[in-house]
């Protein structure tokens, strides 16, 4: 396979992972040596729409959370969400490394936005959240929720539950969709 930045050949790995009470995860893992990278995890057979909350503490820093492409963050507390999009990657990692990646993007928007002071003090706010909720002065709640029930928590401190089609509609899949409409079939079967 050919990298779609540099045309160079690419790196490509494809794993099983057994997830305790959950089920295999297919993981592959695309790569470039000019730094393209690529990366999704799919459920290895048909799981309903869930949601997933858990309260993040000192305590549980290190329960595991698997992102698929299709999975959406929510920290209502910080404001923050990160939903999917065409370039989506999915992530095995735990509730403190999803707490960093937020931390890193937060300072990446600070330094983006010097010069105004509102956003820079809004940033510092959520750092100092991030920072506290580490340190165990503050807790804060990680929802992720998925439309084709690809991600998990894993912790039995998260609360599972599964979601309606209309709550599961109304999240971002991270795939393209194109419709093709006023074409026959055969016109279509062409493309």
């Amino acid at each position: 396979m050919i990298c779609p930045v540099c045309g160079r050949e690419l790196r490509i790995i494809v794993t099983t992972y057994e997830v305790p009470f959950f089920d295999k995860v297919l993981l592959t893992s695309i790569s470039c040596e000019c730094g393209f990278r690529h990366a999704d995890s799919i459920v290895l057979g048909e799981k309903e729409p869930t949601r997933f909350k858990i309260k993040i503490n000192e305590k549980n820093l290190f329960a595991k959370v698997i992102r698929s492409t299709s999975g959406t963050i929510r920290i209502p507390e910080l404001g923050v969400t990160i939903e999917p999009g065409p370039a989506s990657q999915a992530f095995i990692t735990n509730l403190e490394g999803v707490l960093e990646r937020v931390a890193n993007i937060v300072k990446t928007l600070m330094r983006w936005n010097e010069g105004d002071e509102e956003k820079i003090r809004r940033c510092e706010s959520i750092l100092r959240k991030i920072e506290d909720t580490i340190a165990g002065r503050e807790e804060l709640t990680l929802i992720l929720e998925d439309p084709f029930g690809n991600s998990l928590i894993l912790s039995d401190e998260s609360f599972r539950e599964v979601m309606s089609e209309e709550d599961a509609k109304n999240l971002k899949t991270g795939l393209s969709v194109i419709e093709l409409t006023g074409l026959s079939e055969e016109e279509i079967s062409r493309i």
